[in-house]
């Protein structure tokens, strides 16, 4: 909840460094206040690591526009709106029931898959069709640290 939360304030300033309408959208919905998850330093952490890695992923997506991405433990973030180039396969992958909320207030398409299964279950490798030329990114933004020694290499196992 809180990059979500932090997006979507960061938005609503007059002169947001990171735009996230459906974040604003989707904490509207919920009709959740803000202010608690919203601490400065936080806040400004959580916004430099969005344009960072929103920034990476642009660069690699312009090397490998074909490619397919993964973002692992997608929580509600919706990263494909902020840098879809218009020919990237997206794969938003968490756990079910994360997945089951995040179907409240976003859709698969047909470049866009929700996936619910957990990121160590080897299952979602099966699933994950690669683009052309068989590239795949994979975005894990706020999982990792959650993760032991183990389930970390079982991670770059399966990547």
């Amino acid at each position: 909840m809180i990059p979500l939360m932090n997006r979507a304030t960061e938005t609503q300033r007059k002169h947001p460094r990171v735009r996230d309408e459906k974040a604003v959208e989707i904490v509207e919905t919920l009709g959740v206040k803000t202010a608690k998850y919203d601490k400065l330093v936080r806040h400004e952490c959580v916004v430099a690591r969005t344009i960072m890695f929103d920034e990476a992923l642009r660069d690699l997506i312009t090397r490998y526009p074909d490619a397919t991405v993964v973002n692992l433990g997608c929580g509600l973030d919706n990263r494909f709106a902020r840098v879809d180039n218009g020919r990237i396969r997206w794969y938003d992958l968490d756990l079910p029931d994360s997945i089951e909320v995040r179907r409240k207030v976003f859709s698969d398409t047909e470049r866009r898959t929700m996936l619910p299964v957990s990121v160590l279950d080897d299952s979602w490798t099966e699933k994950v069709k690669a683009g052309n030329p068989g590239m795949v990114i994979a975005v894990a933004e706020g999982l990792l640290m959650y993760l032991s020694r183990e389930e970390n290499a079982r991670v770059l196992e399966l990547l």
